[in-house]
């Protein structure tokens, strides 16, 4: 069960959906449950690490397609660190965001680096493996 990308992509898209409601949750309530941030950011990294590495294992072996463009996880990050930067910054209120939610964003846009880089490297192996064996009938 767990060797299918399918159960971690689920299990990162539910606690991405989860940490980012808990990291908006706890910023508007000026940090009440920061206790909870660490634990939060570390589930969300193994997971998040987790999914990636098997969608790439799973690529290097022919076995993932590339239907779920990692851009819109990233965008969706990328919006809400912006929207609670600016909000911290132009607020007045005496919000921020801790530096695991910081690090966090960090990692998500690392992984994200590497599994493009690594999709890169896949193709130019296909490519260049088709173009050394000769086409037969």
């Amino acid at each position: 069960m767990f060797k299918d990308e399918r159960v971690w992509r689920f299990l990162c898209g539910l606690w991405s959906l989860v940490f980012m409601a808990f990291i908006a949750f706890d910023f508007f309530s000026f940090h009440r449950y920061e206790g909870l941030t660490t634990p939060f950011a570390a589930i969300f990294a193994g997971i998040l690490t987790l999914y990636a590495g098997t969608k790439e294992f799973d690529r290097w072996y022919d076995l993932h397609d590339g239907r779920h463009p990692g851009e819109v996880f990233v965008v969706a990050w990328t919006v809400l660190i912006f929207v609670l930067f600016g909000l911290a910054a132009f607020s007045g209120e005496p919000y921020f965001l801790p530096p695991e939610v910081v690090a966090s964003y960090i990692m998500v846009l690392t992984i994200f680096a590497l599994t493009q880089k690594s999709k890169q490297l896949h193709r130019a192996k296909i490519e260049r493996a088709g173009k050394r064996s000769p086409k037969r009938k």
